[in-house]
């Protein structure tokens, strides 16, 4: 007997067209703010972290929040889709004025603006971000269809992440500097995502049964403290947070582990460290054929380039090991490959060879390739897991905690980070320092200052991988007692009739 399909090509394509533009607005955020509070608005490396910090802590109660809102919304859309439609243009809005730096460099009234503008941000892209994701669990009822359609999915996602990967650096790098730089790739990316993601309000529709009744807001955290598998899932994520810091810092390993090392400081500046006339940034930057504005682009192209074969595989490992099995195996693996990358350059940080840290970022965009994916298919389980123990679905709330986890991700990883680093030598860049051809000039970093970015890079990720296998050890929703909870499930949305 031929299984029913009730995915559509129209919403499988604008599904993922829609995750390429969210993707490009969501990278632009999480690996270049930092590099704009700092380099933009001339806030130090702790008052960037600090309010990456802060806008983190907050999405911790604005996250669920809007998830619960979403498992309680009633119209003639559904419960997801209406978010789909009006979030865009607010979204857009936030992400131009948070990339905007009106207020005098490092002052009272800059930091104030970049901690509101962050905040915004957050909460209007979680709008969108809970039912989007979310939509996967009610779109079709089932596992190998909802599977497929994420990873598809993230494959966009991944496309659009290297985007701005590739065109953010050459903009601050060019003649534009940062700031004008960075607001013209807020502009680009805030209008590009915003008119994609709205694609696929028009052709979804949601297909999974809803609730008999509305849950309270007392009744939903009654019920998710039920749901072993999505505590599970959050308590990994947490404590694996680090696993992104490569990702997130590329900017930092390119400008200081590689064009640093292929620079001839003796140019730029005088034995007593004063910036000397007519320099040439271009010229002072020798010995290699790659151009310095595209080095950061090669790192984190080489990141996504791992990424997306470990995507697009992971449907056929699906077939053969269990989500768990793959969860744990990926992570060991990352661990190992981190580990292995700073034995190897650890040797000679000031001749780093970029052709095999090219093949070192490769290797690590596996593992994160696998995370990005498996994570969503494990919330899905956790809806499907609640939906077996207690009777209910609570899509909204659970993937609230998928959206709260890649931001918390992304903002631990630049946290840790920074305060590291903001406690080193480091030598943060000064915007006056500018070549003939207005280019940013760099400051040269110390020999113990590259190690520790290395460190940072390498050590601190392979722990994170380390520290999220733990909490996957206790997930025994696999094998048979998942099918069992499959086919009970598939018995009982039967009974109620799924929508078609």
């Amino acid at each position: 007997m031929e299984t029913k399909k009730y995915l559509t090509m129209k919403e499988r394509i604008c599904f993922t067209v829609g995750a390429f533009g969210r993707s490009g607005i969501y990278t632009l955020m999480s690996m270049f703010t930092l590099v704009f509070f700092q380099n933009g608005a001339g806030l130090s490396l702790e008052q960037g972290t600090t309010i990456i910090l802060i806008g983190r802590i907050f999405d911790a109660i604005n996250d669920p929040m809007m998830g619960m809102l979403v498992d309680r919304t009633k119209s003639k859309w559904g419960k997801m889709r209406p978010y789909l439609l009006f979030a865009p243009v607010p979204i857009a809005i936030t992400t131009i004025l948070l990339f905007t730096a009106p207020f005098k460099d490092g002052s009272t009234a800059a930091f104030v603006w970049a901690l509101v503008t962050y905040i915004l941000w957050g909460v209007a892209f979680t709008v969108q971000d809970v039912p989007f994701w979310g939509l996967s669990s009610v779109i079709t009822p089932l596992e190998n269809e909802r599977t497929s359609f994420i990873s598809t999915a993230r494959l966009g996602s991944t496309f659009g992440g290297i985007l701005p990967a590739l065109l953010v650096p050459i903009l601050y790098q060019s003649n534009l500097g940062y700031n004008k730089g960075f607001f013209a790739s807020a502009l680009i990316f805030a209008i590009l995502g915003c008119s994609l993601s709205i694609l696929i309000f028009f052709v979804s529709k949601e297909r999974v049964p809803k609730m008999d009744h509305t849950p309270s807001f007392k009744e939903t955290f009654v019920v998710l403290g039920k749901d072993k598998l999505l505590i599970i899932v959050i308590f990994a994520a947490i404590l694996g947070s680090t696993m992104v810091t490569a990702n997130q810092c590329a900017d930092y390993i390119g400008n200081y582990l590689i064009i640093q090392n292929y620079t001839d400081f003796s140019m730029i500046f005088d034995e007593a460290g004063n910036l000397l006339p007519n320099v040439d940034a271009k010229a002072a930057y020798n010995g290699f054929w790659i151009p310095r504005g595209t080095i950061v682009t090669t790192l984190t192209v080489a990141i996504g380039v791992g990424m997306v074969p470990a995507m697009a595989v992971f449907p056929m490992l699906r077939k053969k090991f269990s989500l768990k099995q793959i969860y744990i195996g990926s992570a060991l693996f990352g661990l190992v490959v981190h580990t292995l990358c700073y034995i190897v350059f650890a040797q000679d940080v000031t001749n780093v060879n970029i052709y095999l840290l090219w093949v070192f970022l490769f290797l690590m965009g596996i593992p994160l390739g696998i995370y990005n994916v498996i994570t969503y298919a494990l919330i899905a389980d956790a809806v499907d897991y609640m939906e077996w123990k207690t009777g209910e679905r609570h899509e909204g709330v659970c993937f609230s905690f998928q959206t709260f986890l890649s931001k918390v991700n992304a903002a631990i990883a630049t946290f840790v980070f920074g305060q590291i680093l903001g406690k080193s030598d480091f030598k943060a860049v000064d915007k006056s320092l500018v070549d003939i051809a207005g280019r940013q000039i760099f400051f040269e970093q110390s020999v113990d200052t590259q190690k520790m970015l290395l460190a940072l890079v390498t050590i601190v990720p392979a722990v994170g991988f380390f520290l999220t296998i733990i909490p996957m050890f206790f997930n025994d929703f696999t094998g048979k007692t998942k099918e069992k909870a499959q086919k009970e499930l598939e018995e009982s949305r039967i009974a109620k009739g799924i929508q078609e």
